[in-house]
């Protein structure tokens, strides 16, 4: 998915090209980008699928535009990436390879690092608590050195690099997009693992995340602080989302409401103590929308979130 972002998809793409093993068919969703990316992209790759949006769909929207254009292709794995990252010689190698050997298993990601500096971690598996129903990251922050080396079966995949089996999407769904932005991969995941799928981390695909570079690119000065209001608003509603659908029993939905209540106020309270109105206000919202929007009606996935619409 590319919005603004051409300078960061084009090395993206450069690296795929570069691999031991090269992609089928690469298909750039480009999210109504005004910048010009389209046509840099279009220009510098004649040979990829590029499909251009007349408006943006949100990280869920246009990977769920370019899963669909794949499966209709026939592809038997699809390769979720962040335009952001750079991959290494042999990561599809890797994880095509080890959803060849393991039949059992639908899904598989590899170690991710930040691309600066790249011996530092962002994604080396993960962990779920099923009483704040959560999922993080493995080792982020640590530094690499070899801790993380073991193939294991892992709760959730970021939504930065997931490679697919196409029969498991098939029977999972493609990503939610009340979602819009955000917990999209949280969600998926768990509705993989309540479908009974198998998730694996593989340490040998190496990908090197720009983490939000293109959010950090395109930040207007005035909103302050390391997320905008339109951040502070989907992030915490979608937390919300993710609650409602995944806490399996009351015990677990009070819990996670519960630890999610004392955050919102820490940061409510933070956000007032540094004079953030706009920011204050969105995490009011995000609450309320987060809480009382409907989950179950279809209408709800074509309304754009606040502050886009």
């Amino acid at each position: 998915m590319n919005w603004n972002g051409a300078q960061h998809t084009i090395p993206c793409i450069e690296s795929l090209l570069a691999g031991s093993v090269t992609p089928d068919r690469i298909v750039v969703v480009d999210n109504a980008s005004k910048d010009g990316s389209a046509d840099r992209i279009a220009e510098r790759f004649p040979d990829i699928t590029l499909v251009r949006n007349s408006e943006n769909l949100g990280f869920t929207g246009a990977n769920n535009v370019g899963i669909r254009r794949l499966m209709s292709l026939g592809c038997d794995y699809l390769w979720i990436l962040n335009n952001d990252t750079t991959v290494g010689t042999h990561c599809l190698s890797e994880l095509k390879n080890h959803l060849g050997d393991h039949v059992g298993v639908s899904a598989c990601s590899g170690k991710i690092t930040y691309a600066e500096p790249q011996d530092l971690i962002w994604y080396a598996g993960a962990t779920y608590d099923p009483w704040t129903v959560r999922s993080r990251h493995r080792g982020e922050g640590e530094k690499d050195v070899g801790q993380y080396e073991d193939i294991v079966e892992v709760p959730f995949l970021s939504g930065c690099c997931m490679f697919v089996r196409r029969e498991a999407m098939e029977r999972i769904g493609v990503f939610d997009d009340r979602f819009f932005a955000y917990y999209e991969d949280t969600d998926w995941c768990r509705r993989a693992i309540e479908a009974n799928q198998r998730l694996h981390y593989v340490p040998t695909a190496i990908i090197r995340h720009k983490v939000s570079a293109t959010i950090r690119s395109l930040k207007a000065a005035r909103t302050a602080g390391t997320t905008s209001p339109f951040g502070t608003y989907i992030m915490n509603r979608n937390r919300l989302f993710v609650i409602r659908k995944h806490a399996a029993r009351a015990v677990q939905l009070v819990t996670a409401l519960l630890m999610y209540s004392l955050w919102i106020c820490y940061y409510a309270t933070a956000l007032v103590l540094l004079g953030r109105p706009e920011k204050f206000r969105a995490l009011i919202l995000s609450v309320y929308d987060g809480m009382l929007l409907p989950l179950d009606d279809a209408e709800s996935i074509r309304e754009k979130p606040r502050y886009l619409r």
